[in-house]
């Protein structure tokens, strides 16, 4: 049986996301000692205790809501009759002040090309949490990726076939032949994988002829989620420059932002 602070561990890598409850303040009489953790998960299974009884259930409510607001709060709770912050219905007479602490899971990325891109990619998006997946059929280029999470050398097309491909991943393709970046897009929408994104390093002519392509193997294409040529248009050729292109498109679709400059955000 785990310990809630291996648990703490799993969270804290991205194995799963959770909800972690922690008594940061207690005053007077009350089950829930100051430091007592407790862990909630997204189905509402919840690991450790921060006391028990109404509190705890309180607790549970409360942190299956940050699942969606994905924000960190305090929250105080009375245990006595009502008062300065959320009423228990406990008669104990003190209050409890706990901290909830949102942990997201790792994003999955998925790198079709182990070139100069490729590698850049990997450089700048193994200092965020994702889990960095990279695939070429070029073992010795394959092999000189630094950080990435797995290394798969095999076809483009298949070797994706015998992996449990996560959900809402994002998926760049940046092979190093134009034949291998259409039958990899093809490939992508004709599966089952429900991808959050689709990017390829494209031309914008290269662009209407691998989507006319696509379109006549899988009609209903939703090529809302095709970003091609991918990247914000911050300019640069480097490999480095468009990685950084490419990643910043990236977090903004992660974190429903638009993209656009701080410097016109009102708010």
């Amino acid at each position: 049986m785990k310990s809630i602070y291996t648990e703490l561990l799993d969270l804290a890598h991205g194995t799963i996301s959770g909800v972690l409850v922690t008594v940061v303040e207690k005053e007077g009489s009350g089950p829930a000692a100051t430091g007592t953790k407790m862990i909630v998960y997204p189905a509402g299974k919840i690991s450790g205790t921060v006391g028990g009884g109404s509190i705890e259930k309180l607790a549970i409510e409360k942190a299956l809501t940050i699942f969606d607001s994905h924000k960190n709060c305090t929250e105080k709770y009375v245990m006595d009759e009502p008062g300065d912050g959320t009423t228990t219905g406990m008669i104990c007479g003190g209050t409890a002040t706990l901290f909830f602490e949102y942990f997201a899971p790792q994003k999955h990325v998925y790198i079709f090309g182990a070139g100069h891109v490729g590698k850049a990619l990997v450089y700048h998006l193994s200092q965020l949490n994702y889990h960095i997946t990279v695939i070429d059929d070029r073992e010795d280029v394959l092999n000189q990726i630094e950080n990435a999470n797995e290394l798969i050398f095999g076809d483009f097309v298949s070797a994706l076939d015998t992996k449990n491909v996560a959900k809402n991943s994002f998926f760049i393709i940046a092979t190093y032949m134009h034949k291998y970046d259409g039958v990899v897009l093809k490939k992508i929408y004709s599966s089952n994988c429900q991808p959050k994104y689709i990017g390829m390093v494209s031309s914008r002519t290269k662009k209407q002829k691998l989507t006319e392509e696509l379109l006549k193997v899988v009609p209903d294409a939703n090529l809302d989620l095709c970003y091609l040529p991918v990247g914000l248009d911050i300019g640069g050729t480097l490999p480095h420059e468009i990685a950084i292109s490419i990643i910043s498109e990236i977090q903004a679709i992660a974190n429903g932002k638009s993209g656009g400059s701080l410097r016109y955000k009102n708010s």
